[in-house]
């Protein structure tokens, strides 16, 4: 399938509900007001529930219940209901696709935004939250296609899985485009802002891009690092070659990679958050 074929069966394709892109539009203004995201919020039962789950949680230690919205906003800051909001909205766009481990796919997606946000702090070229969000749902185009090729996709999977090394060069020889261009695709369909979707199909090979991006740049890394995870080797390993190009790009040296979290690490109380 072409990736306009991708795009014209409408059935194919989830739809990000209203609440959840709004609350992420609201939560790129740091200086948004409590009251709007509260009242936002409470519009979808499952994100409110998450919410005040997260809130009263051990990591926290607070004595008291946290049974207001607001009281929890307050509590966890914009950042972390910003990382929530995402991954909960995504997650919630796909209830099965076959051959997919739902679960495995979303604990390396919010690997990969994690990783990505903290890159980003580090370059300081990129907005945080931007990085996460993008980072969040730069293989969701890996969805689709497993939905709309389901035998073709189950034996590319099982000769070269989705979140190891190459896999971006195999689709792109094999089909002409990649699961980053599908979400890229899907990203404006969604009437995301145009970085997202710039980012996206981008990160694959951003020195090919006609105009250096620092957000593809980060997100290259950060599928980059997440994949070493993945397969069990450590940056210095000669079986992995540092992305030297995209790193220079952003002013990322080897050592601040290295000296980085596990992704897993830096992930693990958002998986905790949408398990």
């Amino acid at each position: 399938m072409t990736l306009d074929d991708l795009f014209a069966d409408s059935h194919l394709l989830p739809t990000v509900p209203k609440v959840v892109f709004d609350l992420i539009e609201i939560l790129r203004d740091e200086d948004a007001a409590v009251g709007v995201v509260a009242r936002r919020l409470e519009l979808d039962q499952v994100l409110t529930a998450r919410v005040l789950r997260q809130a009263n949680s051990p990591y926290f230690g607070v004595r008291r219940k946290i049974s207001s919205i607001q009281d929890a906003i307050q509590l966890l800051g914009f950042s972390s209901i910003r990382s929530l909001v995402v991954s909960s909205g995504l997650t919630g766009t796909f209830q099965k696709v076959e051959g997919v481990h739902l679960p495995t796919f979303w604990a390396h997606s919010l690997r990969v935004a994690s990783v990505a946000r903290y890159l980003a702090g580090k370059t300081r070229r990129v907005d945080q939250s931007l990085a996460f969000t993008v980072g969040s749902m730069h293989a969701i185009g890996h969805l689709i296609m497993a939905g709309a090729m389901k035998e073709q996709m189950a034996a590319l999977n099982a000769a070269h899985p989705f979140d190891t090394m190459g896999r971006l060069e195999v689709e792109k020889r094999q089909l002409g485009y990649h699961y980053g261009d599908v979400s890229a695709r899907l990203a404006a369909r969604w009437k995301f802002a145009p970085e997202f979707a710039s980012a996206l199909s981008g990160f694959a090979d951003p020195m090919a891009q006609p105009q250096q991006d620092p957000l593809a740049n980060v997100l290259h890394l950060a599928v980059w690092r997440v994949a070493l995870e993945q397969e069990g080797l450590v940056i210095g390993d000669a079986r992995h070659v540092w992305p030297a190009l995209s790193a220079d790009a952003i002013g990322l040296s080897e050592e601040v990679v290295q000296d980085m979290p596990a992704p897993r690490e830096l992930a693990f109380d958002l998986e905790l958050m949408i398990s």
